[in-house]
């Protein structure tokens, strides 16, 4: 029996280390040069599996990434999240066609989101639309020299491309149910 599922070609690399099992059930180990918010040095994550450690990994620590890879997908606007007194940015997603913001915890309407930094990091924040790549690395920073490779994407390498690539997929498809409820 075979357990290839109609999307395993887009996930060319992950399909390969799962060999007939399913995606899900390969666990990828990612270490990071500077800790997450809640100071993990790595995490274990499953693709397409959101759980602890993929909202760790998207919701603490690389959520541009994410957001990159929802973007490239649907060109909907970036939703950065930014400190109200001092317009610093604090994390990123996407603003789904219906206003709702989109990230790895899935989609929620923005007054949500905002009230959900009060609560878990005593934050004050707002959502600000952003709609180019070039526009997002001006506001998440990075030396001038990266922007290119930022905006073209040659900075991720391609397993972890995939696997932000699967997440996406999985957070777009649920985005699109619960547009579709919404109209």
């Amino acid at each position: 029996m075979s357990t290839t599922t109609p999307y395993r070609s887009r996930y060319p690399q992950l399909a390969a280390m799962a060999g007939d099992r399913p995606l899900a059930d390969v666990e990828l180990t990612i270490g990071f040069e500077r800790p997450t918010y809640h100071g993990h040095t790595e995490l274990t994550v499953r693709p397409g599996v959101i759980d602890e450690a993929a909202i760790e990994l998207y919701g603490y620590s690389q959520c541009h990434i994410l957001a990159r890879s929802m973007h490239r997908r649907t060109r909907w606007s970036f939703g950065v999240v930014e400190l109200v007194d001092s317009r610093r940015w604090a994390h990123l997603g996407v603003l789904t066609p219906a206003g709702h913001f989109l990230d790895i915890e899935g989609v929620r309407p923005v007054d949500q989101v905002v009230a959900e930094f009060l609560l878990r990091h005593s934050l004050r924040v707002r959502i600000r639309p952003i709609y180019t790549l070039d526009d997002v690395f001006t506001v998440i920073g990075g030396r001038e020299e990266m922007r290119q490779i930022w905006i073209d994407g040659s900075d991720i390498d391609p397993l972890s491309a995939e696997v932000a690539d699967i997440f996406a997929d999985l957070l777009l498809a649920q985005a699109d149910a619960v547009e579709a409820v919404s109209v």
